[in-house]
């Protein structure tokens, strides 16, 4: 899936109230895996994290003020949206806790159950130790808070991947294409004018309209991620008859015959690469 963050911000910016915010947008979350779109956005007279010196001890918002988490799921070809204000999915978990942060380590999954997560910090009011300060997990689907023993995070999440045990993410990376095991993006550092030589350009028109744009990305809907597909969508970014796989070291570890390998095609990196253990 090809999308431009623009039109979810705008969306969100035409429910917002306006109120003077001490929270800057790097405090919003805002990322997509696993077939779900996640972004929060909050406008709070004072940053509610864990080393501010404002001192954030409310589960209530004051006037005008806003916390809240939006999910989009494609369903089809649209997105369904539903929103959560966690301000009252606190409350009603627990009404001595104060929100601090969604952690932005991304979503957490459960493929066991079909569940998907989001880590939230939450706190007693007035703590005061690092100790007070604990993880516990938003249910994307429900809106609601679970402890970490009600959540059965799968283990193949938790692994690591071809694209991050191997050279091939860092291969991408010094030419400003980012790859990772739920998508595709262009750094900030990307010559745009380089666009216009790849293949997205010249057989995906509409969708290179959409890349040309700050903000752009490409997700994986799918969760079961494989070699193929990687190189297909990093290919789109570059001139025809470009080898993503070019000089990709495979650390000993990961290989299949304990012994360090360097590829040159995806055929040899299926050959000799070993996925880590659980």
């Amino acid at each position: 899936m090809f999308y431009n963050w623009e039109i979810v911000e705008l969306e969100e910016e035409q429910q917002m109230a306006k109120v003077e915010s001490e929270v800057g947008k790097f405090d919003n979350i805002r990322t997509f895996e696993y077939g779900y779109f996640i972004n929060t956005y909050m406008k709070l007279k004072n940053s509610p994290k864990q080393y501010s010196l404002d001192g954030f001890n409310r589960n209530v918002p004051e006037k005008g003020e806003y916390w809240k988490l939006a999910v989009y799921k494609p369903e089809g070809e649209r997105l369904e949206r539903k929103e959560f204000d966690i301000f009252k999915m606190v409350r009603s978990f627990d009404d001595n806790l104060v929100p601090s942060e969604i952690e932005s380590t991304g979503i957490w999954i459960d493929i066991s159950h079909q569940k998907k997560y989001v880590r939230v910090l939450l706190h007693p009011k007035h703590a005061e130790k690092d100790e007070d300060y604990k993880v516990y997990f938003i249910d994307l689907d429900e809106g609601k808070i679970l402890t970490p023993n009600e959540v059965k995070l799968d283990k193949s999440y938790l692994q690591s991947n071809f694209v991050s045990d191997t050279s091939f993410h860092d291969n991408l990376e010094k030419q400003d294409v980012g790859v990772s095991m739920t998508g595709v993006d262009l750094y900030d550092t990307y010559p745009r004018k380089n666009l216009k030589k790849a293949v997205l350009a010249q057989d995906y028109p509409e969708l290179y309209k959409i890349m040309q744009k700050s903000d752009s990305h490409v997700a994986f809907l799918k969760e079961d991620v494989d070699i193929e597909l990687v190189q297909k969508l990093a290919e789109l970014f570059f001139p025809p008859g470009t080898n993503v796989f070019e000089n990709v070291t495979i650390p000993a570890k990961y290989s299949v015959d304990g012994q360090e390998h360097v590829v040159n095609s995806a055929e040899e990196l299926q050959r000799y690469y070993r996925e880590r253990e659980s």
